[in-house]
């Protein structure tokens, strides 16, 4: 496929391939040279690199939501290819000042929870980023995750129907993926599943997040210790 390509576009495409970042994924382009969506999972925001000419000047056909900060719309429209990384990087500081802004969608109870539980991980590797877990750790994760799927309906009411078939819904998604995304993905996405079952109340706590069952998880994460999933079940 890359040999149908020219070899100027693919050197220009090279920085962006694989690249990762603290608000954003790079995904399966499905016929387009790049392809970046916004990792909050509720948000419809991305950057496409969808083709490129090379008549009067190499060009490329870009397309990105949203356009800028009076805006959700998307636009797409042909760039000189050197200022791709201009405008990528303007489309990645709109990403930033989402996460940064307060607002009344914000719940920061379960913000404070999912922060202190990462703070908790100590992921030090330099590819946390790009890399997966390994394979030991991965069945370690997904042990903990099924526990979790399979006895939490248990503590589901009326009032807190909503919140547990979500838990539900998050703790199925993040099994699915864990083979998928990187090791920090995995463990921001845990910390916030912790988080809302934390919220729950000390019920639940207890259930899923005894002491035990959390160092199990975070030491088993670090050294897989042979006996980590029998303490995480």
């Amino acid at each position: 496929m890359k040999k149908k390509i020219p070899l100027q576009v693919l050197e220009t495409i090279e920085p962006y391939v694989n690249k990762k970042g603290e608000s954003f994924d790079a995904i399966d382009p499905n016929g387009f040279l790049l392809k970046f969506v916004d990792k909050e999972e509720t948000s419809d925001f991305y950057f496409n690199v969808e083709s490129y000419k090379i008549e009067n000047g190499f060009k490329l056909l870009i397309d990105w939501k949203p356009n800028n900060k009076q805006t959700i719309a998307n636009k797409k429209t042909w760039i000189k290819a050197e200022q791709l990384d201009s405008y990528f990087t303007n489309w990645l500081k709109l990403l930033d000042g989402y996460e940064k802004v307060k607002t009344v969608f914000d719940d920061p109870i379960l913000e404070a929870f999912a922060d202190e539980y990462f703070s908790e991980f100590e992921i030090l590797d330099d590819d946390a980023d790009v890399k997966p877990f390994k394979t030991k750790q991965v069945l370690l994760l997904d042990n903990h995750l099924d526990n979790i799927q399979k006895k939490i309906e248990k503590y589901q009411t009326e009032e807190n129907k909503s919140e547990i078939q979500k838990i539900k819904s998050d703790v199925s998604d993040l099994r699915n993926n864990l083979t998928k995304k990187p090791k920090k993905w995995v463990i921001k996405q845990l910390s916030k599943i912790w988080a809302k079952i934390t919220k729950q109340g000390p019920k639940l706590m207890k259930e899923f997040l005894n002491e035990t069952k959390k160092h199990a998880i975070k030491e088993g994460v670090k050294l897989i210790f042979d006996k980590g999933a029998d303490l995480i079940n």
